[in-house]
């Protein structure tokens, strides 16, 4: 029996059955299937998803053909990860990134490792590692005790 794979920070976070056959379809691109499947689970994947990614609710994802995703990344459900305005440049994310429910990273930006991104934040700017993004751009640096 196969043992599930779990986050290096989070034992609780891992992928359960239909983010596994997701995450392997986007990478064997088998037509058909891949694209009956993503129907399925209201996703439109642009790229192959790294085997190392984590989607705990693998609903509603969408990712753009030219972003870069790293190692360990978390990404929530209905979370967007595209290009803005029209310009075929997109995000890229580092690794160890959490990536909140609702979640929007639009435009060529960039997200350090280990940073968070909070459910239903919009994040158009760069996000230096270790820090925390919520709200529209509100950065926070992890050093200081700043509440929202």
């Amino acid at each position: 029996m196969k043992t599930r794979r779990t986050h290096p920070n989070d034992p609780h976070i891992s992928n359960g059955k239909l983010a596994e056959w997701l995450i392997l379809l986007s990478r064997r691109r088998i037509p058909g299937l891949f694209r009956l499947y993503s129907a399925y689970l209201n996703c439109d994947l642009g790229r192959a998803l790294p085997e190392s990614v984590f989607l705990p609710h693998p609903f509603g994802i969408v990712v753009a053909g030219l972003a870069e995703i790293g190692e360990d990344v978390v990404i929530g459900h209905q979370v967007t990860i595209g290009n803005r305005n029209g310009a075929m440049a997109a995000p890229k994310i580092g690794n160890r990134v959490y990536i909140g429910a609702g979640a929007k990273i639009l435009g060529p930006v960039t997200i350090g490792d280990d940073a968070m991104i909070g459910a239903n934040a919009v994040v158009t700017k760069d996000v230096p590692a270790g820090a925390t993004c919520v709200g529209a751009n509100r950065i926070l640096d992890g050093k200081t005790s700043d509440r929202a």
